[in-house]
């Protein structure tokens, strides 16, 4: 191409780049304009982007922590990391809830035709349920991922959480009529056998998007001394181990194994092995008691989305 032949396309390249970005008129307004066809304008847009005609930059707003979110799902291979804004005194209730709006908006922004949806227990969960708009997608099943913890009645249990969404959702649901906990190997063998029970757990496999609390040892009321769900010597094995915390009562350690303890056999619900094949897990955590356990989930490929506040965030990163 002779000097100016360059000179006259370029001149037509910034032309086109100012018409749709600058005027913002469309693709088609611009051929008709100048008398191009759509597919030449955007093939001339694309040229003005690979000349450095055309920079696009993204510009972040103050309190956006992009490089923070960025670092995460690099080290970490995550589909996604999502920070929240948080003071250092927010109180855990507060964070709960503000941990629950941003579960609820990337769920209600992820959530497409054929998913489903897997769900645990917890208030962090909770606080997700009730941030979370109503959204009617086709074909979209919802399954209780966990046996029932703590009061029926309790607005945190497995059951509530799984019937809240499906009601949100207009979507089917499947419900998995077992406690979480039983007290022998045997009585677990009797629930199993049961054709509603093993009906729920059959569908684990299809679970694509599995939403999770993530557990820490001090803060999880099953490991409270006043609870009676566990038995005095498996509450022990548990405080005595190396677990930093759980995920659906799955416990494991800092670096995301799997602890191999009494009450592994105890649970009715999904399993580690069974969480890794699921497509995408969404885990809502923080605070600083929650460190450990994030870190854990994190360093054994146990989430593959994080949702956590900007302290927690620090925390790990400052290793």
């Amino acid at each position: 191409m002779v000097r100016g032949d360059k000179s006259i396309q370029n001149r037509l390249l910034s032309k086109v780049s100012s018409m749709y970005y600058d005027q913002s008129l469309n693709q088609q307004q611009i051929a008709n304009r100048l008398h191009l066809s759509r597919p030449k304008v955007s093939r001339l847009l694309k040229q003005a982007r690979e000349k450095g005609i055309v920079r696009i930059s993204v510009v972040s707003p103050n309190d956006s922590f992009m490089e923070w979110e960025k670092a995460l799902e690099k080290k970490y291979g995550l589909k996604e990391a999502l920070i929240i804004d948080t003071d250092a005194r927010i109180s855990d209730k507060a964070l709960k809830r503000e941990l629950g709006s941003a579960a609820a908006n990337y769920l209600h922004r992820t959530i497409t035709k054929g998913d489903v949806i897997g769900v645990s227990w917890g208030t962090t969960l909770q606080a997700m349920i009730d941030a979370m708009p109503e959204k009617q997608v086709d074909d979209i099943h919802v399954v209780q991922a966990l046996g029932g913890v703590g009061p029926p009645e309790a607005k945190a249990h497995a059951t509530d959480i799984s019937r809240r969404l499906s009601q949100l959702l207009s979507s089917r649901l499947t419900l998995l009529p077992a406690p979480g906990i039983v007290g022998s190997i045997e009585a677990k063998k009797i629930l199993l056998s049961d054709r509603q029970v093993n009906g729920a757990l059959s569908l684990f496999s299809r679970i694509n998007t599995l939403c999770v609390g993530l557990g820490a040892l001090k803060t999880n009321p099953v490991l409270d001394h006043d609870n009676q769900k566990l038995s005095p010597g498996v509450h022990e094995e548990i405080l005595n181990s190396d677990a930093v915390g759980d995920i659906a009562l799955r416990f494991f350690d800092i670096e995301g194994n799997e602890i191999d303890s009494s009450l592994k056999d105890l649970v009715i619900g999904i399993s580690i092995e069974e969480m890794k094949e699921v497509d995408t897990v969404v885990g809502i955590a923080g605070g600083p008691l929650k460190t450990d356990v994030i870190r854990g989930a994190l360093e054994g490929s146990l989430i593959d989305v994080l949702i956590t506040d900007n302290q927690t965030v620090e925390a790990l990163l400052s290793d």
